[in-house]
């Protein structure tokens, strides 16, 4: 009977709503023992409260399915910690006779969201499933099996994997030995204290360790040694002694060796760490002065994207939150919008830009102007000596070179997307290269040059311009010869090639395969690469789908069959893709079209130049340096072809950005959106 009610108490409570019941299972997993079933039975009842009140409606579903998270972002984000300067640090500490460190998250930092995510990675080592868990309980247990036989809870690596070895049949040995050479590979020196450390020595200070760890004392100042950071007058580490500095023993242990025998008085100490128990509440309590370092991963957590898969989410917060929050630096706003929101998008899309053209045996590869100006740098850093072209390409000079193949992708160009626009008959002209038909139409029509296009007016100048279509061809004759020799010239040798673009119908690499094929008469194949298609928002969202189903096209982010909810919501009228293509846009002017000089060489005619080109240099870098960040921290990914970024992870970060209305405000008043800027 009882057992009934408690069968039926579960249905009720947790296996009703599919939602609660993940987060009930997930923290049953990560908090085991008596402690851990309070926590998940009382989050259980006030999830089942705020649910059914009619509060929480998304908890129906489970975290990162259904509804998409929400932060509130700030931008720039650098500097939020109000760190002091490092010369500031420098000068307090030098104010002490020993200056002590933390060593983890303070000294050295790793490139993970949290600490134990390092064991994702050792798991795929070993080849162990779920082994991020079965790692942590290993230590729970063993901390415990301590506890238990009179100690005091503080366990070495050797005895943590004693437990795991029985767990997963992994060599004690090896598995220690393994972890220990991960910590070497990706601990990485605080960048902020390496310059206070050289500032402390020079000042005759003595520098120590102390950290609560199950690393070895002799392993921790090797590794610090071998980061750069110099050699230290002692290590005390708990696992050696059984004290910690949670308790507050070890920070006495600490006095007790430093004593004053030489001199007769007790030196000055201080302790620097990241943690305000065990850093500074307890070294306080133990009469030691503490400054705090708030750990970039601590400080940068509330702005990072959570909803994205467990290793791609962990190294991609690691390096963002390390690079913002370190308290070296501050950087722009739009330094930061690179960084955070392109970088990883940027290096999702090449890598999946290089497998696309390895599948098809492509070996050439076409970075249209001027959105893949930065990608083709990030390609270029990621596989060097490929062959690769930065290609001067328009939409405008498409519709005009393929004007007698495709009149109609021509006259809505330039006349049908641009009804009750705002623009004027002379706007319109020029930018189709017909100036000197504009008088005639004028006339013919009893218009002025300033009268806006409507949507009666464009069908009068197709008309118009359909009535002296041989005319317009003629003209446009002299643009394809320039144009057709600057691209065989590209092309020559190749029997395929990839074009590469940001979005949104493929049109790019569709105009140039035409051109190529039917007015060149070349036979050669391009495909193309988009980082997002047209969406549900976008009146022709079908326009490449047979490119798509073919396997000519594809698209990394979304599509209609890829990443479905993200073609949902990527809406064009909120301005998302103007904020995509300004994380990959170039400061050089736009093409305008092609022509030849009085020798017949090819020359590039140009619009205007881009008014903020200083503002989109600090994007560009921001992009560049999380890239270069990535290869330095995690190269053995990239060289191996592992480590695959899907679409809706690196679609993440911007998804928080585009669905916060605040922070977008105030950084599009930083840009003044020109809306003239698609006439040309």
């Amino acid at each position: 009977m009882k057992e009934n009610v408690k069968r039926r108490m579960y249905r009720l409570l947790v296996n009703r709503v599919p939602g609660i019941a993940g987060r009930y299972q997930r923290l049953r997993k990560e908090h085991p023992g008596a402690a851990g079933r309070g926590m998940a039975a009382a989050a259980l009842l006030w999830s089942n409260a705020l649910y059914y009140a009619g509060w929480r409606r998304e908890l129906r579903f489970p975290e990162g399915y259904g509804f998409y998270e929400r932060r509130r972002l700030r931008l720039p984000e650098s500097g939020t910690a109000g760190l002091p300067s490092w010369q500031e640090t420098a000068e307090i500490l030098l104010s002490f006779d020993v200056v002590s460190f933390d060593v983890f998250d303070t000294l050295l930092l790793r490139p993970f969201r949290e600490p134990a995510d390092l064991f994702y990675l050792l798991g795929i080592r070993l080849s162990v499933p779920d082994f991020r868990y079965l790692r942590v309980e290993a230590e729970r247990l063993a901390r415990e099996e301590a506890l238990k036989r009179g100690g005091s809870g503080e366990v070495t690596l050797g005895a943590i994997w004693r437990v795991l070895s029985a767990m997963t049949g992994t060599d004690a040995v090896e598995g220690a030995r393994a972890e220990m050479d991960l910590e070497s590979q990706y601990c990485q020196a605080n960048p902020y204290f390496t310059p206070v450390l050289e500032k402390l020595r020079k000042g005759g200070k003595k520098v120590i360790l102390t950290s609560d760890m199950y690393l070895e004392g002799e392993f921790i100042q090797r590794l610090v040694e071998e980061k750069g950071l110099g050699c230290f007058d002692g290590c005390f580490v708990s696992c050696r002694s059984g004290r910690s500095k949670w308790r507050g023993d070890l920070y006495r242990e600490m006095q007790e060796r430093l004593g004053g025998a030489d001199t007769g008085e007790e030196p000055s100490v201080i302790h620097v760490g990241d943690n305000l128990h065990s850093d500074v509440r307890m070294a306080e309590k133990a009469g030691i002065a503490a400054l705090w370092y708030p750990g970039p991963q601590e400080a940068g957590g509330p702005y990072r994207a959570r909803d994205m898969s467990a290793v791609t989410g962990s190294m991609y917060a690691g390096l963002v939150n390390i690079r913002l929050h370190c308290g070296l630096k501050s950087y722009t706003a739009f330094y930061e919008y690179g960084y955070v929101y392109g970088g990883l998008l940027a290096l999702g899309y090449c890598r999946f830009i290089h497998r696309f053209v390895r599948d098809r045996g492509i070996r050439r590869l076409w970075f249209l102007s001027r959105d893949g100006e930065v990608l083709k740098w990030v390609y270029d850093l990621l596989y060097p000596g490929e062959d690769t072209c930065y290609v001067l390409w328009s939409r405008s000079a498409a519709s005009r070179l393929l004007s007698g193949i495709s009149s109609h992708g021509f006259f809505q160009r330039f006349l049908y997307q641009k009804t009750d626009q705002g623009y004027t008959l002379r706007q319109i002209f020029a930018s189709m290269d017909l100036d000197f038909l504009l008088e005639e139409a004028c006339r013919q029509r009893g218009w002025r040059p300033e009268d806006l296009l409507t949507a009666g007016r464009a069908g009068a100048c197709r008309g118009f311009l359909l009535s002296r279509w041989d005319e317009v061809q003629a003209f446009y004759d002299r643009e394809r010869e320039a144009a057709g020799k600057y691209l065989a010239g590209l092309s020559a040798g190749a029997a395929a090639m990839a074009a590469v673009d940001v979005g949104w119908a493929g049109s790019g690499a569709s105009s140039l395969d035409v051109f190529l094929r039917r007015v060149l008469g070349l036979p050669c194949r391009v495909y193309g690469t988009l980082a997002g298609t047209a969406t549900v928002y976008s009146a022709s969202p079908d326009t490449a789908e047979g490119f798509f189903f073919s396997g000519q096209m594809d698209s990394y982010l979304f599509s209609q069959s890829k990443n479905r909810d993200l073609w949902k919501f990527h809406n064009l009228g909120e301005k998302h893709n103007l904020y995509m293509e300004l994380l990959f846009t170039s400061p050089s002017p736009g093409l305008k079209g092609f022509a030849l000089d009085e020798e017949g060489q090819v020359v590039f005619r140009y619009g205007r130049r881009e008014k903020h080109a200083g503002e989109i240099r600090r994007i560009q870098k921001g992009v560049l340096d999380f890239v270069r960040d990535y290869r330095r921290c995690f190269p053995e990914f990239l060289e191996s072809g592992a480590g695959w970024i899907s679409g809706r992870d690196a679609y993440a970060p911007l998804l928080l950005f585009l669905q916060d209305r605040r922070i977008r405000k105030r950084f599009e008043a930083s840009f003044c959106w020109d809306a003239d800027a698609n006439v040309e």
